[in-house]
């Protein structure tokens, strides 16, 4: 591989490492900075109006971000909480432009989300109708059919957006057991296959 060939590989390779990293540290410190100018002043005239002093607390925003995010969790964890979230969710998706972006950020969200890992059991490869060419896709489910074959059904997931894809139904001793998890395939996969992942396969118990 020639040196300029090299550079050009290894930039895309920090660029795609590199950019969601920074966006991720943008919009934390957009919102802990939003909520920082709103909550420092009030808290500051508070303070000012009761000990006559001028004190700056450092880590305002920050503080308010977490007690927040730990509110919500505690009331999307609850019936009442879930009921009062689904009818905010039903006015945002009424709203034209705004619909587009909180649905876009809620599918990749839930993709990462602990309860969407788990119900993907295993990572496996299904080879494509090009010989030895290959999806990686999750088990989502195995069952039996009437006659006694043992079949599965995969859910082949779309890169570098994870939330699209396709189902196949495949027959068991189809598939290839990957020696990896799922958290791990969805990185490889979000990441077009820049991470570095060891697709070993399971040997198959007899």
């Amino acid at each position: 591989m020639g040196l300029s060939k090299h550079i050009k590989k290894t930039f895309i390779t920090g660029f795609f490492v590199l950019i969601p990293l920074l966006v991720t540290i943008y919009i934390v410190y957009f919102i802990i900075s939003s909520i920082d100018s709103i909550i420092s002043p009030l808290i500051k005239n508070i303070i000012v109006n009761t000990t006559r002093k001028e004190i700056y607390i450092p880590g305002t925003g920050f503080i308010v971000f977490v007690i927040i995010t730990y509110l919500v969790g505690v009331l999307a964890s609850n019936y009442f909480g879930k009921k009062l979230l689904f009818y905010g969710e039903a006015v945002v998706n009424k709203i034209p432009f705004v619909k587009g972006i909180y649905r876009a950020l809620k599918d990749i969200f839930h993709t990462f989300s602990f309860e969407s890992t788990k119900a993907f059991k295993e990572v496996v490869l299904v080879e494509m109708p090009i010989s030895r060419r290959f999806f990686i896709g999750f088990i989502t489910k195995r069952f039996k059919t009437k006659e006694g074959k043992e079949f599965c059904n995969v859910f082949i997931p779309t890169t570098p957006n994870p939330t699209s894809g396709f189902l196949i139904v495949a027959e068991e001793n189809e598939v290839i057991l990957l020696n990896i998890t799922p958290e791990e395939a969805i990185k490889y996969i979000v990441s077009l296959g820049f991470t570095q992942t060891d697709l070993s396969w399971k040997e198959k118990s007899s």
